[in-house]
């Protein structure tokens, strides 16, 4: 009857959204999966760099520092760039032009989803030392960027000390230099390896960019910069650097990190009250000092108590939680606890962050909670289903904040209906699917040309999905982060689908894309409209990620693509494969596209993200998508 009730509650458009009570077993703490990330092991890491120069009676010129081996790859960017010509003179005064048997000429878009075209000029082996570039063909006084990448493997890496920035903080940067082999490693430890080996950072300069597209300059000091007084937004540094390679090459390097910085953020009192809501479930009440303008908050937290094997976390609690009269709820299934001292239970790193960066606006080292009763029994069957997820019921709404007014044409599928949703991704301009690819009752999520936080996503397809009776979410791209997130957080037609895999994803960041970051400094060339989104930077990424549970992971299957290998090109776009590494779609770097605990479906070769790249569209592969028709949950 509960579902059927709130099944009718959809089919009316309530813009009350009910959201999960999250629990996890100590486990997931056991292997970091549900652990606040060390910005030290994230951040932003280059291969590449930008270089800036003016058309002056139709030539702009550059000179570069190029490395001993590799490939040397030019790409010039600006108004009218496809007509350009591109010229680069070794230190020896050999000229490369495309023509030569050591030079070529790469035609094709820009970036991924842009409209406009490029060239790029490969070099193979080049001379080490200065080179001069030569861009001729521009108009008089118009600006011209040139993005390098010159071979050579070590990365300029930025890292913030701290990921809970508030307004009126002081924001630290730092930036070091790093191998491939330790890009994950921290920050600090990898720019001493390469030190070690050699390799140093002889200079840096940053500059903030503004939403404007305006800069300022920042002072660098040592490999350290510091932001004073931030107001709230995504604020994006901008990072250029020479580094001495260790074997007698210089390199140059440039970094985008985009930094999210929160306001509003609730303070803790220091109290909890624990309130009995059935046989097995306390609510947990945090007081608040004062009553904040944001009306929800994303939590999480570990609890902690003492049993015969000693003092220790029992459980992870946490999901989207409203703020109200004062205070922030938590739900514990006291099931978790089972043979436990109940005079031992508290709560251990509290984070209650922003539900759509992820930033940690308030946390809780400990607080003992006092009146919790434990069960007698084991909890099986149902019960523990319920420890996972909660119950339904009237515990706890939020406001949805979705942009569809009504659900658009359907496809295939009727209203009250079981289907297969096809979602899209980040700023899609069309149908991302191949509909004469899936059978029977399946439906197609539509919101064009959109820029949304994983939450706004997730909340969109809700409201999409409102129509139907039970779905599982076929996606790309982003559509993926949003299907495991609205999974995760919030109860919807996907709970209600019958088999096992409730999000298949394909080609999505589920660890995040430089793209993400580097559009907001490279987008006014690039012709990209939608804009930077920095839940699917490394930083955002891994924030999010941190609050997804293994049971949620666990109902997620997930498949990359890469192009093919061969001997007449490596790459998927000319303009994404120099801030890339591979492997990569053109837009999702293999490594990004996994996430422990999903279902590994592996990585196959010769698909590109999407159609336009030097391989078909990933989403055109008709055996994988007969595969996502068959056995997704309906």
């Amino acid at each position: 009857m509960l579902a059927t009730c709130f099944i009718l509650s959809l089919l009316a458009g309530t813009t009350d959204v009910p959201v999960k009570h999250l629990g996890a077993p100590p486990s997931d703490l056991d292997r970091g999966w549900l652990v606040e990330p060390d910005p030290r092991e994230h951040g932003t890491r280059s291969h590449h760099s930008v270089h800036e120069a003016i058309f002056v009676d139709g030539l702009a010129t550059i000179r570069i520092e190029v490395p001993r081996g590799g490939m040397l790859k030019l790409l010039s960017a600006g108004t009218g760039s496809e007509t350009w010509t591109i010229e680069a003179i070794a230190p020896g005064g050999a000229s490369h032009s495309g023509d030569g048997t050591i030079s070529k000429i790469r035609r094709g878009s820009m970036v991924p989803g842009g409209d406009a075209t490029a060239q790029r000029l490969d070099i193979r082996d080049p001379e080490p030392g200065v080179w001069t570039v030569n861009v001729r063909g521009g108009e008089r006084d118009r600006s011209m960027t040139l993005l390098v990448e010159d071979g050579s493997p070590i990365r300029l890496r930025a890292w913030l000390d701290d990921y809970s920035n508030l307004a009126g903080d002081t924001v630290t940067v730092h930036a070091g230099c790093s191998f491939p082999d330790d890009i994950s490693i921290n920050g600090d430890v990898a720019m001493s390896n390469a030190t070690a080996a050699g390799a140093t950072m002889l200079s840096m300069s940053a500059r903030l960019l503004h939403e404007d597209g305006t800069s300022s300059g920042l002072a660098a000091r040592s490999n350290r910069l510091q932001l004073h007084s931030m107001d709230a937004g995504i604020h994006t540094v901008i990072i250029d650097a020479t580094i001495d390679d260790g074997v007698g090459g210089l390199l140059h390097r440039t970094a985008t990190l985009p930094i999210a910085v929160e306001h509003d953020a609730p303070v803790l009192s220091g109290t909890a009250k624990v309130e009995p809501m059935d046989a097995s479930r306390r609510r947990i009440e945090l007081g608040l000092a004062g009553q904040p303008d944001r009306d929800r908050v994303l939590a999480g937290a570990e609890i902690w108590a003492t049993s015969s094997d000693g003092h220790r976390p029992r459980c992870w609690i946490g999901g989207i939680t409203p703020i109200d009269d004062g205070s922030v709820s938590l739900v514990l299934d006291a099931d978790w606890l089972h043979g436990c001292d109940a005079d031992t239970v508290e709560i251990r790193s509290l984070r209650l962050a922003d539900v759509d960066t992820f930033v940690a606006l308030t946390r809780l080292d400990r607080l003992p909670l006092e009146g919790v009763v434990i069960p007698a029994t084991r909890a099986s069957g149902l019960r523990t289903d319920r420890m996972h997820m909660g119950v339904l019921g009237p515990d706890r709404f939020v406001t949805s904040r979705t942009m569809h007014e009504s659900a658009p044409p359907l496809r295939s599928a009727q209203p009250g209906g079981h289907n297969l949703m096809l979602v899209h991704g980040y700023c899609e301009d069309g149908d991302a699917w191949p509909l004469n690819q899936f059978t029977g009752d399946f439906t197609e999520y539509e919101n064009l040309s959109q820029n949304f936080s994983h939450d706004q996503f997730a909340l969109d397809i809700r409201s999409f999905g409102n129509q139907y009776k039970s779905y599982s979410i076929v996606a790309h791209s982003q559509g993926g982060n949003a299907g495991l997130h609205l999974y995760t957080f919030y109860w919807s037609g996907l709970d209600w689908s019958t088999g096992i895999r409730k999000v298949q994803a394909l080609g999505t960041p589920l660890q995040g894309t430089p793209l993400a970051g580097s559009i907001a400094d490279l987008g006014a060339i690039f012709g990209i409209q939608c804009g930077s989104n920095y839940d699917m930077t490394y930083d955002g990424a891994a924030q999010w990620a941190s609050f997804i549970p293994s049971w949620a992971r666990a109902s997620t299957w997930v498949w990359s693509t890469t192009f093919e290998d061969g001997w007449f090109y490596d790459y998927c776009n000319i303009g994404s494969d120099l801030l890339l590494s591979d492997p990569e779609d053109g837009v999702v770097e293999v490594s990004g596209a996994h996430l422990n605990g999903t279902n590994d479906m592996g990585t196959k070769e010769g698909w590109c993200h999407i159609q336009g790249m030097a391989d078909p569209a990933q989403t055109l592969d008709t055996n994988r998508n007969d595969e996502m028709d068959s056995e997704g949950a309906r």
